[in-house]
């Protein structure tokens, strides 16, 4: 896809490409609407370079006796057996056989596992040969836990270890594995869509369908070591945005921080008593208003409202199972939870101390039978959960097509809009808009697109700040919706994954998410929310191919927190709503993720992430 703004003069094929790439902006809002099912993301295996793909830790591994049947039981206590030696079904009958010998014979051949690696020796155990090692690494993982040799061949082994099950037709001269199909993936965490954390705190990362681990640990649990000393405390729940930080402790207690964590308050009451009847053992705040939070404590949900001042049990008519995690949606007013019993939905109110949820409901429907770790709620309502050894599933929140809203067209969040934005509307098919009263006028807002799923209008260049209500009119249905106006109300661009639309203004490409920005190079980020613009340009009509007009106030950028320099900001050529922020990288930059955003009369964006590359050689 080629795309050139640079200089601001497009062709008439590149027009074409900039319509599509418009329309591309919104396919994740849609495509999030129709999908109802659950989607599996990245399979259940790891590539960690070894002699076939990676599981977690198996526990043990043996032959069914004059069967052929091979079974394995994996990290989570369930047994596993396979006849084809590539699909694996839950075995609901076999139990786990008596204690393996570390040593077994095989005719004249002797096998045996250590921590590292496989052994076998031909000579009675006088000699042995390293069947697993090269360049001392084993080339099917290490933590070795269980040896079987097939009954019927001497040379058919199976392993297994700390990466999953390893198996040989050649008396481990090489070897394939047994993993792709084995429901063992050890997630306990999602810290993104695409980005887990295993039991042993590896961060991994679907590439292009293939969960892979990454550098950097898990956020949160930084952020609880950070807590700890601050407030010289066990934490074992935290979360934190901008200067509010909330901290559960593993004897029940929450804290509060609106200073960064220097100074701590606790909880004076928890749901009528003094604390939570066991340790807090995740914590979900509302990013855009932090007073609001939710805190788990075994099968006891938490609430506050007013930044930790009071918390009140809001367990209502949950079924008695353990919470691992928490999503929600304020503004919706439902809260999902990753328990024991997969995953559960339930209505809540999180605006005020309103009564207890009392219709949670299982919504694990095609989901396979498994504990939920981990839930997660995306800015277009991708609901995400882990579930214990069956990998990361997503599908569209149920409580979307209950609700119709406004949301920042750039990013799917509830963010202000500002004069030549474009917001998108929610689960409506909008053919008209008009604010119910606004600078007295009643004219009508441009309807920009429209289909069963959503709608995205313009804000128009001549609305004034202040907060109120829009109308809007579908076919024979007609809604009315809060919105708040600011002068500026920046948003960058992201798709689905949450990756930005940002061009490389030296080729004029939209840059691919996980190729690296090269230090010292300029880069054009499409945003909306930038307010008006100079000389005056029409509401709803797309911006003139030469010459666009410039944004009228102050656009500044940074990255990892240091200011860059914006270069121009201007309307984006042949696009409605839509504004080009060109800026320069700086020559030297941490090699790595960097943060990105924009800022305007103290209006932040979103956050986004570029992958960076600090050494021009590479260029």
């Amino acid at each position: 896809m080629c795309l050139r703004v640079t200089d601001y003069r497009i062709t008439a094929m590149t027009r074409t490409v900039i319509v599509i790439l418009a329309l591309w902006a919104m396919v994740p809002l849609v495509l999030a609407q129709t999908d109802t099912g659950w989607k599996r993301i990245a399979g259940t295996v790891i590539d960690e370079g070894l002699a076939g793909p990676a599981s977690g830790p198996v526990r043990a591994v043996w032959y069914a006796g004059g069967t052929g049947r091979l079974l394995a039981q994996t990290a989570s206590g369930r047994i596993f057996e396979t006849n084809d030696f590539i699909h694996w079904r839950l075995n609901t009958t076999d139990s786990l056989p008596a204690a393996q010998p570390g040593v077994q014979s095989a005719g004249t051949r002797l096998y045996a596992v250590d921590a590292a690696n496989l052994r076998a020796s031909d000579d009675s155990g006088r000699t042995w040969l390293n069947l697993t090692g090269f360049k001392n690494r084993s080339v099917i993982g290490d933590g070795f836990t269980g040896l079987a040799v097939s009954p019927a061949n001497a040379q058919e082994i199976a392993a297994a270890n700390a990466a999953g099950i390893w198996r040989s037709l050649d008396g481990g001269l090489s070897w394939s594995g047994l993993n792709e199909d084995l429901p063992n993936l050890p997630l306990t965490k999602l810290t993104d869509r695409r980005t887990a954390v295993l039991a042993d705190g590896t961060l991994i990362e679907d590439r292009t369908g293939t969960w892979t681990p990454i550098a950097g640990s898990d956020p949160e649990s930084a952020l609880r070591t950070r807590f700890a000393q601050l407030a010289h405390a066990e934490v074992s729940a935290a979360a934190q945005a901008g200067t509010t930080a909330y901290a559960g402790t593993a004897d029940g207690r929450l804290l509060v921080s609106l200073d960064n964590g220097a100074t701590w308050n606790e909880a004076p009451q928890i749901a009528g008593a003094s604390r939570a009847t066991t340790g807090i053992t995740r914590i979900w705040l509302d990013g855009e208003r932090p007073g609001v939070a939710l805190a788990a404590a075994g099968a006891q949900l938490l609430r506050t409202v007013n930044g930790g001042l009071f918390w009140d049990d809001v367990t209502g008519a949950l079924p008695s199972t353990q919470i691992h995690g928490i999503a929600a949606d304020r503004s919706a007013g439902v809260v999902y939870l990753a328990t024991d019993r997969g995953v559960l939905e339930g209505s809540l109110s999180l605006n005020d101390a309103g009564p207890a949820a009392a219709d949670w409901k299982s919504i694990s429907r095609d989901l396979p039978a498994a504990t939920a770790w981990d839930v997660r709620l995306s800015v277009d309502n991708t609901l995400t959960v882990a579930l214990d050894g069956y990998g990361v599933f997503e599908a569209s929140a149920p409580h979307r097509a209950r609700s119709v809203r406004i949301v920042n067209g750039a990013d799917m969040s509830d963010r202000a809009a500002a004069p030549g934005s474009l917001i998108s509307v929610l689960n409506a098919s909008v053919v008209a808009a008009r604010p119910a009263q606004m600078d007295g006028s009643a004219a009508s807002w441009p309807v920009i697109a429209s289909s069963s799923q959503s709608s995205q209008l313009q804000v128009p260049f001549e609305a004034t700040p202040g907060g109120f209500s829009l109308s809007l009119q579908g076919a024979g249905e007609q809604w009315t919706v809060p919105l708040t106006v600011k002068n500026a109300a920046p948003a960058i661009f992201v798709d689905a994954e949450g990756a930005p639309l940002i061009l490389d203004a030296a080729s004029g490409l939209v840059m691919d998410p996980r190729i690296a920005v090269h230090a010292g190079s300029t880069v054009q980020v499409l945003a909306t929310g930038l307010g008006k613009v100079t000389p005056d340009w029409p509401t709803g009509v797309p911006a003139p191919l030469d010459s666009p007009p410039a944004v009228a106030a102050t656009v500044t950028a940074f990255l990892d927190g240091s200011p860059l320099t914006v270069t121009r900001a201007t309307l984006a050529p042949g696009y409605v709503g839509y504004y080009v922020v060109e800026m320069q990288i700086p020559p030297i930059v941490n090699r790595g993720v960097g943060e990105l955003r924009i800022v305007m009369n103290g209006e932040e964006s979103n956050s986004v992430k570029l992958y960076l590359e600090s050494d021009l050689a590479l260029w």
